[in-house]
């Protein structure tokens, strides 16, 4: 089965794949290099955000719990973009299945 039919979609498909990919391993590495950074730099993003923890222990907290919801928010994108390109493949697949 050589016909190559949609090679749109498929480029498509693969390039959401790709993509997806991507942007996990970005993500990964974001969360690894963004918990160092706060330990070794000492330069701490979230500070006012649980003060009641004190100065220290609330900044460093802080700046954890931002680095996971920008994690979690790039791994949420990056599923996304797999589902997109798996929903792709489905539709091609289930117009080769119809068109028999």
């Amino acid at each position: 089965m050589d016909d190559i039919r949609y090679p749109a979609l498929k480029t498509i498909a693969t390039f959401y794949r790709v993509l997806a990919f991507i942007t996990l391993v970005f993500t990964f590495v974001f969360i690894i290099i963004g918990v160092l950074a706060t330990f070794i730099t000492g330069n701490f993003i979230g500070g006012g955000l649980l003060g009641f923890l004190g100065s220290l222990l609330g900044a460093v907290f802080g700046s954890i719990v931002i680095i996971f919801m920008y994690g979690l928010a790039g791994a949420v994108v990056g599923v996304l973009q797999l589902a997109v390109a798996e929903v792709l493949q489905v539709i091609m697949d289930i117009e080769a299945n119809t068109r028999k």
